[in-house]
């Protein structure tokens, strides 16, 4: 039986090799077909910014990973609106298309899972 799985992305994409690793995680777990979704939230809303380059830094560009999602069967990619408002992001500076949710969806939608990791 599959497994509600939520990973929950608060962190830069880079400066740490947090991101890189948990859209490996991610990855791992679609290929298991296991019900995965992933939340952004505060800064780990810039690992969706379409406009990165981590060749830059001599690094994988994280936005780019981002993009094999859909063909590892995780469909379901959420986003802190409250965060975004802040940072001043919109659906036009994001690389994948995400479904906003406010602070009570977002507790509705970590109430749903079997497991919540990040």
């Amino acid at each position: 039986m599959a497994k509600r799985i939520l990973f929950l992305l608060n962190r830069a994409p880079y400066g740490s090799s947090y991101a890189l690793e948990a859209i490996e995680s991610i990855l791992v777990a679609g290929v298991f077909d296991q019900e995965v979704s992933v939340l952004f939230t505060g800064a780990g809303l810039y690992q969706l910014l379409s406009e990165q380059d981590g060749g830059a830094i001599g690094g994988r560009t994280v936005g780019k990973m981002l993009g094999a999602l859909p063909e590892y069967g995780v469909t379901e990619l959420f986003a802190c609106r409250p965060s975004a408002e802040r940072l001043g992001l919109t659906d036009a500076n994001l690389c994948l298309p995400v479904t906003w949710l406010d602070y009570a969806e977002q507790r509705r939608l970590i109430g749903r899972q079997d497991v919540v990791t990040g």
